[in-house]
């Protein structure tokens, strides 16, 4: 390893202890206060985002991140409310992940990360507004929908990135 290398070896029993840490960590750090079923699904996430073949979709024979745009008209054109769910669902989580990792990226041509965070934050609202009421899905997505940028900043945080100040 060089000098200039501050890469770290992560001592954790699974992914999922680790962004558990790294999440709760990230929420007292940025005093965001969410619902625990919502951090819970943003640790569950990240996980599942981590590995390849869960992030990229397979195309034109490479694998690939899909356009958000594309998710949506995806989402359009499915043929029942369950197909556009797992959709939308994808968007958002897409977005979510994709806006924390290249936070910085993206902020540095701000019209990138307002439409990360547009996408992500209405697929959630749609999936909020639509989601059965005596379940923790309807406060999930609904939070997240309505601190979309403020999550992207805890994503960005757990996974080493440095946050975009955001007020909304």
């Amino acid at each position: 390893m060089s000098q200039h290398d501050d890469t770290q070896l992560i001592d954790t029993a699974g992914l999922n202890e680790y962004f558990h840490r790294a999440v709760h960590e990230a929420a007292d750090q940025r005093h965001v206060h969410a619902e625990p079923a919502t951090l819970h699904y943003l640790i569950l996430m990240l996980s599942d985002h981590a590995r390849s073949d869960r992030l990229f979709d397979y195309g034109d024979g490479r694998l690939q991140l899909r356009p958000l745009a594309l998710l949506y008209g995806d989402a359009l054109a499915a043929t029942s409310a369950h197909e556009r769910r797992l959709w939308l669902q994808r968007l958002g989580d897409l977005a979510l992940f994709v806006g924390g990792l290249f936070a910085g990226r993206l902020s540095r041509r701000f019209s990138d990360l307002d439409y990360c965070v547009a996408m992500g934050g209405n697929a959630y609202g749609y999936l909020g507004q639509t989601a059965p009421r005596n379940g923790d899905q309807a406060i999930v997505f609904g939070e997240l929908a309505a601190g979309f940028a403020h999550f992207v900043d805890l994503v960005a945080i757990a996974t080493g990135r440095s946050p975009v100040h955001r007020d909304a």
